[in-house]
């Protein structure tokens, strides 16, 4: 890993002294429809050295933004079938909308998830070589007592329908308290695996990062990653990606650091076999007291460094959720086995969100060419995108 990005230092080095310049390198070109079918794991774990493409510095400022719908909130982008699609939480529960253009315009909204009569969110895709997959929670909270599910719904048709697949797991406490959130679809030693969020009374008194592998028939064997006890944690939010050399990076927004001023903080940590887990590093505080860093994405670029996304309140005057807004920090090419918060460039506000608005609920995906960024926004589910290589 390490010699992978001491040569694509080496390439960045020479583009430059051959009068590459930043406007080079980053532009805001009209995105083309891309390869047919990108799943997560081949945007991640396919670049072969020989394959890598320079990349310069990440910057949003002069990046296209778009909505993708109005009254809508916290997207999640996905690239299937040459088709851009966003699943997007409303009123009437999950639905996903398509891109023909690149994300310039949406149309055709579906509906994705099939209980009314809950509150459906957290979406999250996963797209395999035939199938697309959705994970979201479906929740309730009626007479005092807590319904939390998740669920998974599939399309056999690129998105343009959806049916349901599977419920993962659920839970009910009569005292109105925890259960399970935050979905995230991922392979795992090559099966198909669902990562989550886990507080309920049962299974702790704080909450767990855990995962369960999808059978063909049934989602089964629970492995907790990190558990929340042991780092006096309320461990939420996960997302992952896979380096080339077979690493898996994970995400989590970690109430670990509380006591020195800061509600949410962001942690990372790895597994190099998707069985033993490292112990979790800081790689994001607040740079004000009382404030939170929440909610991450993250993706690995070929180049071999991190783009991790989040929403902070760490520049507003008053503090919450409402007005949060979108940041990005990219890494400098550390290995993750070394990764500290200094291996981060200064965080960005992504959508420029002034004081007292909100960009929260965020999502990013990379295709292999294009960098989206997506959030619920005052314009309702809002995106941004640049093109990072080529």
């Amino acid at each position: 890993m390490r010699k992978l990005h001491d040569a694509v230092s080496l390439l960045l080095i020479l583009a430059s002294l051959s009068g590459c310049s930043e406007k080079d390198a980053v532009t805001t070109e009209e995105p083309d429809t891309g390869p047919a079918i990108v799943t997560e794991e081949e945007t991640q774990t396919e670049t072969t050295e020989e394959e890598m493409k320079i990349i310069g510095e990440i910057t949003w400022k002069n990046a296209r933004e778009t909505v993708i719908a109005p009254g809508t909130w916290a997207p999640r982008i996905c690239r299937y079938g040459g088709v851009l699609l966003a699943g997007v939480e409303s009123p009437g529960g999950i639905l996903v909308y398509k891109s023909e253009n690149g994300g310039k315009a949406w149309k055709d909204p579906v509906v994705a998830s099939f209980y009314p009569e809950l509150n459906c969110a957290n979406v999250n895709f996963y797209a395999d070589k035939e199938t697309l997959y959705l994970a979201y929670r479906a929740t309730s909270y009626n007479d005092g007592k807590q319904y939390t599910s998740l669920r998974v719904s599939v399309s056999d048709d690129g998105g343009g329908t959806w049916r349901e697949h599977s419920t993962v797991c659920e839970y009910t406490d009569g005292n109105g308290r925890g259960g399970v959130w935050e979905p995230f679809l991922f392979r795992i030693n090559g099966e198909l695996a669902c990562v989550y969020a886990n507080d309920h009374p049962s299974v702790t008194d704080r909450q767990n990062i855990e995962y369960v592998i999808w059978d063909g028939k049934r989602w089964k064997g629970r492995k907790v990653i990190s558990k929340g006890t042991l780092h006096d944690s309320r461990d939420g939010m996960p997302v992952m990606c896979r380096t080339p050399d077979g690493t898996y990076v994970c995400v989590i927004e970690s109430t670990a650091d509380r006591d020195r001023g800061n509600p949410f903080v962001l942690k990372a940590f790895y597994s190099d076999d998707g069985v033993k887990w490292s112990e979790p590093v800081t790689v994001y505080t607040p740079k004000t007291k009382g404030s939170k860093a929440a909610a991450p994405g993250i993706v690995y670029l070929p180049d071999g460094r991190y783009v991790i996304t989040f929403q902070t309140d760490e520049d507003a005057t008053v503090k919450g959720d409402p007005t949060s807004v979108m940041k990005c920090i990219v890494s400098n090419g550390d290995d993750i086995h070394d990764i500290t918060a200094g291996s981060f460039s200064p965080a960005e506000n992504i959508f420029g969100t002034p004081d007292g608005e909100g960009s929260v609920w965020t999502g990013v995906f990379f295709d292999g060419e294009y960098l989206y960024a997506s959030a619920g926004t005052s314009r309702g589910s809002s995106l941004k995108f640049i093109k990072v290589t080529g």
